[in-house]
């Protein structure tokens, strides 16, 4: 999947979100992509990384992973990418890497695409 720019990135993420859970850290990444339209966030919000393939679920076949790029998100990422996988789950990570592309570090952070 290849996107033309921030707003193309969203428009797609918004799509896609209606099959898949997107999975952030914590509650501000949540509401930054609530901001822009994307529904179907799932926060770790206290739940054990173990504990993500039980609330999945029955409810998708996979999940968009779209945590930090900074050290403690890779770590994250990296732990759920694994789990995820070994329970046969599709791990979706091609809107994360347009962000490393873009310079977006923080998910909190993303600036609303559609605001002038």
């Amino acid at each position: 999947m290849e996107f033309k720019n921030l707003q193309d990135w969203a428009k797609k993420l918004k799509n896609l979100s209606r099959d898949y859970p997107v999975l952030v850290e914590g509650k501000r990444d949540k509401e930054a992509l609530i901001r822009i339209g994307v529904s179907n966030v799932l926060t770790l919000g206290g739940r054990r990384i173990a504990d993500l393939p039980d609330l999945l679920e029955g409810n998708s076949q996979g999940a968009i992973l779209l945590y930090d790029l900074d050290k403690q998100g890779e770590r994250i990422g990296n732990k759920v990418r694994e789990i995820l996988i070994s329970q046969g789950f599709q791990v979706i990570e091609v809107f994360r890497e347009y962000l490393r592309e873009a310079g977006i570090i923080h998910i909190e952070e993303l600036p609303n695409p559609w605001r002038r």
